[in-house]
């Protein structure tokens, strides 16, 4: 729902209000379950689904996969602004990428977007319910520091490296062919402004 509402330009920190309790009480059932001995289990948590950056790889709706295909463009446009927010995006910031490259509001690129915004969650899911990566029993906030290093650390598990990677690809090929349409268009409207 805050991915939805992001790509009309509505910031998803307008869902803090609703979602912070929740994370903090699940985050607080898991570090109350180790101290006591137990295992955590409450997989939507703050760490889960901001600062593991899995679902928020390079932000909120999974850009950072854009970021990288924007850097390789055929569009002089989309390489330029994709080099300028590699950075921030690298840190898990996208706001450049969202509202600088269009994606709230465009089409072609909100679509891949919410896709992201589900493909994201249920493969984290999927990944801490079956015990192939550890579910956060710490409060670690450290969504700012590039993935995967903040995926290691919110986890203390190294088997985060390859479930990024793994994911970087899905989220790569999910943005691809919206990205390419994205770039055809742009690419004739260059061609365009310089005839």
């Amino acid at each position: 729902v805050p991915a939805f509402f992001y790509t009309m330009g509505i910031s998803s920190w307008m869902f803090g209000a609703v979602t912070t309790p929740i994370f903090m009480a699940g985050i607080q059932a898991n570090i109350d379950a180790v101290a006591a001995g137990g295992i955590a289990t409450n997989i939507v948590t703050s760490e889960s689904t901001f600062t593991l950056a899995f679902v928020t790889m390079g932000g909120m709706c999974a850009t950072l996969g854009l970021n990288v295909l924007m850097c390789f463009s055929k569009s002089k446009q989309l390489k330029t602004l994709g080099r300028i927010f590699i950075a921030p995006s690298i840190f898990n910031i996208n706001e450049p990428v969202m509202y600088g490259a269009s994606v709230v509001f465009n089409p072609l690129l909100m679509l891949p977007a919410w896709i992201n915004s589900v493909v994201g969650p249920v493969y984290v899911w999927i990944l801490m319910s079956t015990g192939l990566l550890n579910i956060p029993s710490k409060m670690i906030q450290v969504g700012q520091i590039p993935a995967p290093i903040c995926s290691v650390m919110v986890t203390e598990d190294i088997r985060a490296l390859l479930w990024w990677a793994i994911l970087f690809v899905i989220y790569l090929a999910i943005w691809y062919p919206f990205f390419k349409a994205y770039e055809k268009q742009k690419l004739e409207e260059e061609a365009v402004a310089e005839a």
